[in-house]
């Protein structure tokens, strides 16, 4: 038996699916087990004898431990985005399964960083492991095109609407720092006439499976959290929008990377706070990439520079916005009214 844990129940149904296409001519049996679904079924496919089983940690250790899931024969446990599964708080979980397991298991790890947690775990399961680092590989694909704006908070929907309507993303992730600011924006976007979706942990799984499906099919924006969007996989995606500059750098990097797939152009923007500058230079230099200043109009400095020569506040309506991207109107989506949603927070 084959064990291959993952952290996000979405990565789960990405990792089984490839099995699934992998193993077709093989007659290889497989077991997918996660969280928010039936465990009667899941305990079905478990007493078919599975040659591989692919699960998040906490289904993996209650299948366990009810008495559908025998790990002692277990010759083989391959932990993906080991970085993310420890950093979830897997850690206990994952060293309980990985203990179940034959003495000589043969193990594979992958994690996008070597932190502390994940050292600890190599050094106390693997034997004589082969570390292989692609740290030297482009961080980046080299075809994402890179760009921020300086927004103040009330204003960031604004942008992020004006940006839609002037450069006509075709499929697009958002992605908020919180669960309440991703269901927030989610539904801001459908009020203004945008098609979009949301996912989170705060969604049950059927709703983070039909977000996924209508995504993929025909949605043309999904507004995401980053544990949640772990395994969104879709080589379409044309831009990436961090309406929430992320703190670390390796974050932005995973970000990004689900654009440009397969040699594609790609466009990653950001809308950050004037005090997150320092965050953009940070990111220039750990991902090697070039982030330009947008030419959208009204942006936090500006604003601030015509209130102080002009004693006033700045007004938005009945401007001509000029952004140098394409035609607002595209047909696609109906056009952007009003601004009574300028004062509305995140958070």
């Amino acid at each position: 038996m084959n064990l291959i844990l993952v952290p996000t129940r979405e990565l789960a149904i990405q990792v089984f699916g490839v099995f699934k296409s992998l193993g077709a001519g093989c007659k290889l049996k497989g077991a997918l087990v996660y969280g928010g679904a039936s465990i009667s079924r899941q305990a079905e496919e478990l007493r078919n004898r599975p040659e591989f089983v692919v699960g998040t940690p906490g289904r993996i250790k209650d299948m366990r431990d009810r008495g559908y899931l025998n790990l002692s024969g277990v010759e083989r446990v391959v932990l993906d985005e080991a970085d993310l599964m420890l950093d979830m708080g897997f850690y206990d979980d994952v060293e309980d399964i990985i203990s179940s397991t034959k003495k000589d298991r043969r193990m594979l790890l992958f994690s996008a960083t070597m932190t502390g947690d994940v050292k600890g775990l190599a050094s106390k399961f693997m034997k004589d492991a082969e570390y292989i680092n692609g740290e030297d590989e482009d961080a980046t694909p080299a075809t994402i095109k890179h760009d921020y704006v300086i927004s103040d908070s009330h204003d960031k929907l604004d942008f992020l609407v004006r940006y839609i309507q002037d450069y006509n993303p075709e499929k697009a992730i958002i992605f908020s720092n919180t669960k309440h600011g991703a269901s927030f924006l989610s539904d801001k976007l459908r009020r203004e006439g945008f098609k979009a979706v949301q996912i989170h942990g705060d969604l049950s799984q059927k709703q983070r499976e039909d977000s996924l499906s209508k995504f993929r099919r025909r949605e043309r924006f999904l507004v995401a959290t980053d544990v949640a969007a772990r395994g969104v996989d879709i080589p379409e995606i044309t831009h990436i929008i961090n309406y929430d500059l992320p703190r670390e750098d390796k974050i932005y990097i995973h970000r990004v990377g689900r654009t440009a797939r397969f040699g594609k152009d790609g466009t990653a923007l950001s809308i950050i706070l004037p005090d997150e500058m320092y965050l953009i230079n940070r990111i220039r230099r750990s991902a090697g990439v070039e982030i330009t200043k947008l030419p959208m109009e009204g942006q936090a400095e500006e604003a601030r520079q015509r209130r102080e020569t002009n004693g006033g506040g700045y007004r938005r309506q009945g401007r001509k916005y000029q952004s140098g991207g394409r035609s607002r109107n595209s047909g696609r989506e109906r056009p952007y009214k009003g601004n009574s949603h300028r004062r509305s927070r995140e958070h």
